[in-house]
């Protein structure tokens, strides 16, 4: 059970089980949070680009298979939204609550764009409309609010990594 992975797991299936059954329940203008969104971006965070990616795109998958989009639009999403946090991270050295929240607001931004862009490239030009920036703001402000106790999960996830980035909180 000390296994980062499993912990992982652990973490992306009760966010999933969250989203399904909570987060959905509650919509401003028809778009609800990304509770699995914002898990990898806290371990993009927590853990640097590289295993924001990795969460990233195991917490899409998961989020893939709730979702009628093409299969593999949300794995993209998370995949981006978890490097662009780590990248974020990493270029920062700081203490401010306010900037980890904008980090999470800026990275959701990433992987929402990252969705639309790639669904139009698969002939899906209706993800790349102008109710995108109704989107945008709404995860993002979302995404902001949720970080905290989403750090707080993924360093439950990956103890060790926690301990070695010490800007993250």
């Amino acid at each position: 059970m000390n296994h980062p992975a499993l912990r992982y797991v652990i973490v992306i299936a009760t966010a999933a089980f969250l989203q399904y059954t909570v987060i959905t329940q509650f919509r401003i203008a028809g778009v609800s949070a990304d509770l699995l969104l914002v898990i990898a971006i806290a371990a993009g965070m927590i853990g640097g680009a590289e295993r924001g990616a990795i969460v990233g795109f195991a917490s899409g998958l998961c989020l893939d298979l709730m979702v009628t989009t093409p299969f593999g639009l949300c794995a993209i999403s998370g995949l981006v939204a978890g490097v662009v946090a780590g990248l974020l991270e990493d270029a920062t050295v700081h203490s401010a609550r306010w900037l980890t929240m904008v980090i999470a607001f800026v990275a959701s931004s990433a992987g929402i764009l990252s969705f639309a862009i790639a669904g139009t490239l698969l002939g899906r030009p209706d993800l790349l409309s102008g109710h995108v920036l109704m989107i945008l703001a709404i995860v993002g402000i979302t995404s902001a609010a949720l970080v905290f106790p989403a750090l707080r999960a993924c360093r439950w996830a990956d103890p060790e990594d926690a301990l070695l980035r010490a800007a993250a909180r």
